[in-house]
């Protein structure tokens, strides 16, 4: 019979890594968009978004990771680097797009 500790602990790294993993679609996704559009406006925004998108699931793959190799201290710190500057590229990328779609409604 399977401990329930593990069976929980089990279920919740595959939500990470299925997690982790639809964000790097998402990311392949937002950079095939942004060939189709060529360099236009949201072109630049797409790219730095999906920059940060990549980032978060590289910090999710890590965290998932960390409680497989618990001696490993620096993971952390790497993985709180990663979702700070993939949160903060997000940001930057959305504000990139709204300011040049407030930009074109004038």
């Amino acid at each position: 019979m399977v401990d329930a500790a593990k069976l929980s602990l089990l279920i919740l790294q595959s939500g990470s890594f299925i997690a982790a993993f639809a964000a790097i679609a998402a990311a392949f996704i937002m950079f095939a968009i942004r060939k189709k559009i060529g360099s236009g406006i949201l072109a630049s925004g797409f790219t730095t978004i999906a920059v940060g998108v990549l980032s978060i699931a590289v910090a999710i793959i890590i965290d998932a990771a960390i409680v497989y190799m618990q001696q490993l201290m620096f993971l952390l710190f790497i993985k709180n680097l990663l979702f700070i500057a993939g949160t903060y590229t997000i940001i930057i990328g959305s504000k990139k797009i709204r300011d040049n779609l407030e930009f074109l409604a004038k």
